[in-house]
């Protein structure tokens, strides 16, 4: 259960795919391992038939965290704020499999010291060309860490429930309600994306970002629940309605917030040559 949680895939990671030769090469590993803990469990050598079991299972750990430490990295990179990832999952697999090599290596009959220097290159080798997680937050042009901490979270809120709307409309039938359900989580997109440019409209977005979208959200989920079941005339138009009230009202509140920066822009250019007519 705790792995499940830890490695379940976050609508907010657009892309998981590794190159196929890395994965290749974990999953070769791995054979290897098993492969020579069934020989050992024939000739009765148990204990060398687990620690190789075990070995097996932590690479393809070590596989399973750089699988998902790079895309969340991927996401971190293509976001202009985020937070660093909570956990550095590049480098616990790192670890894991320089762990797994040095001990294999202690264990097939070498000295403590070329183990740990064997690990140690298994450990570099990855560095150099995964790299290691970042750890900084990316943060530049808000006010305070705190301020930072409030915006992300919304987004990162805003992003999943966005992403839920969007698969419960694919989920269902081909239909004008579901075109329009894909329609209004674009809609929010929009709000969103704006927010991540622009933090300093957070608190004008706040209350469709958090109030409505969850709402509409919930409704949603409800909606899908009852398909193939009694859903009354009634209940699919007045949804209907619901979802083009929606998109309408988002699409005039990104306007609106596109107009406010247009102004703000218009106001500072004013300032400024008046500013320099004043030097002169």
């Amino acid at each position: 259960m705790f792995f499940d949680r830890f490695f379940k895939k976050d609508p907010s990671c657009v892309d998981q795919n590794m190159p196929i030769v890395a994965g290749l090469f974990f999953i070769l590993i791995a054979l290897d391992y098993l492969v020579f803990s069934l020989i050992s469990l024939g000739k009765g050598e148990v204990f060398f038939s687990l620690v190789s079991f075990t070995f097996a299972g932590l690479v393809v750990l070590s596989y399973m965290s750089l699988r998902r430490g790079i895309a969340i990295e991927r996401v971190y990179h293509n976001s202009k704020y985020a937070k660093a990832p909570k956990y550095p999952l590049k480098t616990i697999g790192a670890v894991l499999l320089s762990g797994v090599t040095a001990c294999s290596a202690f264990l097939g009959g070498y000295a403590l010291v070329p183990s740990v220097l064997i690990g140690g290159a298994i450990l570099t080798g990855w560095y150099l060309y995964y790299g290691f997680d970042v750890r900084d937050d990316k943060i530049d042009g808000f006010e305070s860490s705190k301020s930072a901490k409030r915006v992300l979270s919304l987004l990162l809120e805003a992003n999943k429930k966005i992403k839920n709307i969007h698969t419960l409309a694919k989920s269902l039938p081909y239909s004008q309600t579901s075109l329009l359900m894909l329609e209004m989580s674009r809609a929010f997109k929009k709000i969103v994306t704006h927010v991540e440019q622009e933090p300093d409209d957070y608190d004008t977005a706040r209350r469709y970002l958090v109030s409505y979208l969850g709402e509409l959200e919930s409704m949603s989920e409800i909606y899908v629940k009852l398909e193939g079941k009694d859903r009354s005339i009634e209940v699919e138009r007045d949804f209907k309605e619901l979802l083009e009230d929606s998109i309408e009202k988002l699409n005039k509140k990104y306007k609106k917030l596109l107009d406010d920066d247009i102004l703000e822009l218009d106001i500072k250019l004013s300032v400024m040559k008046q500013r320099m007519k004043n030097e002169d």
